[in-house]
């Protein structure tokens, strides 16, 4: 995947820059995302050449969080040789250097650039200031990782540096090199760092009011875009008590969360918006799992539609609220360990006295994931391994999943009679089959 992103680069005779973490390039990533800087006019190529690069190496985009000077691409694949050799990536493609409207780096002058492997990387000094610059204008962090090679490059290279920041203006640039050369502790420059977003906004606007309040309103208006159709998913794992799902979403982590750059979260049943219904009767917080899913008594008819309105509230809400800014916001994934579904296949597990159709009802009404993956397997296996519900009732729960994927287009059935590895594939492989249907319509 690197070395057909970089060989891309160079085809097509669009240059760019590594800005930092470029150690192991082009053989591999090194755990981190890969942070290229391009010139303005060479935007629509390098994502054109970014999206190439995951489809040569057998990859598709996760998805594409798009604003303007920027762009964020995470996808995950795995190699000709076999199944097993699944890969994930993030690219992160600075379109210029903006921030927020605000133009902070000078696309006409010459950047200090060196190769490194056959890859065009950024100086050390340069790159550092940069990674300073990012993380103090989009955090408010002062991060210390930087602190050393940024505040080098402040006291010896700081003419050169000052000509290529030279969009930020005086005022900003001498607050902004006074931040590099403290040597307070970063917990103490917090509001160094938001003192200094303030004056690069009022600068700008006060110079460039037309372009500063147009790149703003651009701005606003991506984050409106993702909202409206977020490059992040929404993966479900269900299954009967057994059935594998805590294995399997541990065994998918390690390549969701290299494409991701470790943003994946893990949701156990439902959003969380709402607390518990039994802590709002004053019962304590309990954690781990529940060995007894069956134990307590069923509501009744009125106890029981109390409670399915509240749990679907929690996942209409939630998902409005929390989830869906969550995906909006970057291309990450969220996993559900059981969903809204549940409530239907197992009722008695939310104390629910209803029939499973009427909690049905009420689980039509919450917004459905992106992917859907139903475990299953023989019922006398998973019944063996947790041995939390009995035989007979774990054979019905089985069925009942079958019914479901049945009728619903996002459902897949995945089996897991077969080793983890094997299960561990097929998943991911039916996800990379939504990626596909997704980069058809999107990209």
């Amino acid at each position: 995947m690197l070395k057909s992103l970089f060989d891309g680069f160079e085809a097509r005779g669009v240059p760019y820059v590594v800005l930092r973490n470029y150690e192991s390039l082009p053989y591999a990533s090194g755990g981190s995302d890969v942070d290229i800087l391009v010139s303005e006019k060479d935007g629509l190529s390098a994502r054109a050449i970014v999206l190439e690069a995951f489809g040569a190496a057998n990859g598709w985009p996760v998805g594409i969080a798009e604003s303007p000077g920027f762009f964020k691409v995470v996808g995950l694949g795995h190699t000709q040789a076999g199944n097993t050799g699944w890969w994930g990536l993030c690219v992160d493609v600075n379109v210029g250097l903006f921030f927020r409207g605000c133009r902070l780096l000078d696309g006409d002058k010459p950047l200090p650039v060196h190769l490194h492997n056959g890859v065009h990387v950024l100086s050390d000094g340069l790159a550092a200031i940069l990674g300073v610059l990012k993380e103090v204008l989009n955090n408010d962090v002062y991060p210390e990782k930087y602190s050393g090679a940024a505040r080098l490059a402040a006291r010896n290279d700081w003419p050169l540096v000052a000509t290529l920041l030279a969009p930020m203006r005086a005022r900003p640039l001498v607050a902004f090199r006074a931040l590099l050369l403290s040597t307070a502790p970063s917990e103490e420059l917090r509001a160094d760092c938001r003192q200094l977003r303030s004056l690069l906004f009022r600068d700008m606007l006060c110079s460039r009011p037309i372009f500063s309040v147009t790149h703003r309103l651009r701005y606003q208006w991506s984050r409106m875009r993702r909202y409206a159709r977020p490059p992040g998913l929404v993966l479900a794992i269900l299954g009967v008590d057994g059935a594998g799902k805590s294995t399997v979403i541990s065994s998918l982590l390690p390549v969701l969360n290299a494409a991701t750059h470790n943003t994946v979260v893990v949701k156990h049943l439902r959003p969380g918006w709402l607390p518990p219904l039994a802590r709002l009767k004053g019962a304590s917080r309990i954690d781990g799992p529940v060995l007894a899913p069956h134990a307590a008594t069923p509501s009744g008819v009125l106890g029981s539609l109390l409670r399915l309105s509240y749990l679907t509230l929690d996942y209409v809400v939630g998902y409005w609220l929390w989830t869906r800014p969550l995906i909006a916001k970057s291309p990450t994934v969220v996993v559900f360990d059981r969903y809204a579904y549940d409530m239907a296949f197992d009722p008695r597990r939310f104390r629910v006295g209803l029939p499973g159709r009427v909690a049905r009802w009420f689980a039509m009404l919450v917004p459905t994931p992106d992917l859907i993956v139903c475990l299953h397997g023989a019922p006398e296996t998973i019944a063996a391994r947790k041995q939390e519900l009995p035989l007979e009732e774990t054979r019905r729960q089985v069925e009942a999943l079958r019914e479901f994927a049945a009728r619903e287009p996002r459902a897949v059935m995945v089996s897991t009679d077969i080793t983890v590895e094997e299960t561990h594939d097929q998943v991911l492989h039916a996800l990379c089959k939504v990626l596909r249907r997704r980069s058809q319509t999107r990209f």
